[in-house]
């Protein structure tokens, strides 16, 4: 007789590892939030610590990002103990192709997770979250209404412009224009119409295409080149702009990143990219919202706190806000006899 109780109280053999998660989304864009079942890290920095990952636990990343547990845009992030004792906790994220150096929808859907899970004390009317990530301290706050969250948004890293209107020759696409900036990482900005299409969702595969053949061609060609921190110097994604589908919003973007994952959000760091060049091309002033749509209809609005200069780079400080969500947690199991514990992709 069939036994359903059976499958209720299963515990898997000792051998097995077990790792359990949150999931969350922030305006499309998943995050798999890592709880109990990694390894214990070195003490150090978090940038020795992702590189500890990198070298001795990248296959936890892949069973967790790659199929059959996740997919090829699947995102993750990694909860540590901070680096400064003043924060309260640090985070390094994760991706179909490595790990990041910044990564704003985490950010965003992180502040909803502690909020929503008393994870930190609730304060109104703003709670304050402090976050060490691989780019620097971030500075993530909750506006609380009635004991609701209000409003979700973060100062970011500060955030500069290292190539205005730059060209570059790329394999069947000819010479395309772009800006160079970081915002937590490091982004080539592309105006859509120099591929001839729009942003349209029946344009995705071209889209892909070309944002991995720009990124490609730019880093063969050009240094990323950041004036405190070498290990942030890689060039993470291209960003197409065009018009936006809201009469609100200032502009749409399409963010292709990592190995070929497309951002179903505006990208946190991204907008905040963005948000260098306009003000640097004289078109964003402090304090003056600019929102942007991604490709699922979500926005995120970035403004200026402050301009500030960092070492020989004139820099601003955005300031980034978004909605997310939790949609669920989850138990994952890796059998040690699964030929495919450590997951694949197919594209």
């Amino acid at each position: 007789m069939f036994e359903l109780n059976k499958l209720k109280q299963f515990n898997p053999p000792s051998d097995w590892l077990e790792i359990r998660t949150i999931e969350a989304h922030t305006g499309g864009e998943p995050l798999r939030v890592i709880l109990p079942g990694y390894p214990k890290l070195k003490n150090g920095s978090i940038l020795s610590k992702r590189e500890e990952l990198s070298k001795n636990y990248d296959f936890l990343r892949t069973a967790l990002m790659w199929e059959p547990r996740g997919h090829s845009d699947m995102y993750g992030a990694l909860l540590i103990e901070p680096e400064d004792s003043s924060s309260d906790v640090g985070v390094i994220f994760m991706h179909n192709d490595g790990y990041s150096t910044g990564c704003g929808h985490a950010i965003i859907a992180l502040t909803k997770i502690f909020i929503e899970t008393n994870a930190v004390p609730i304060k109104e009317p703003v709670t304050k979250i402090v976050m060490d990530v691989p780019s620097g301290k971030i500075n993530a706050y909750a506006k609380i209404k009635d004991e609701q969250i209000d409003k979700i948004f973060f100062n970011n890293v500060p955030s500069f412009v290292q190539e205005l209107e730059a060209t570059i020759e790329v394999p069947d696409f000819g010479l395309i224009n772009f800006d160079l900036a970081y915002g937590g990482a490091f982004y080539a900005v592309v105006d859509i119409s120099e591929l001839g299409i729009s942003l349209d969702k029946k344009y995705l595969d071209e889209i892909i295409i070309a944002g991995k053949k720009i990124k490609k061609a730019i880093s063969k060609n050009y240094d990323c080149i950041h004036p405190l921190e070498p290990k942030m110097n890689e060039l993470y994604g291209t960003i197409f702009v065009g018009p936006s589908d809201r009469s609100h919003c200032h502009s749409k973007n399409i963010c292709i990143f990592a190995n070929s994952e497309l951002d179903r959000s505006p990208t946190g760091t991204g907008v905040s990219a963005r948000a260098a060049i306009e003000f640097s091309k004289g078109n964003l002033v402090k304090n003056e919202p600019m929102l942007i749509e991604s490709i699922t209809g979500s926005i995120f609005s970035v403004s200026i706190e402050k301009s500030i200069n960092l070492v020989d780079k004139k820099a601003i400080v955005p300031q980034v806000s978004g909605q997310a969500w939790v949609t669920g947690n989850s138990t994952f199991w890796i059998d040690p006899n699964d030929p495919l514990r450590n997951g694949f992709l197919l594209k």
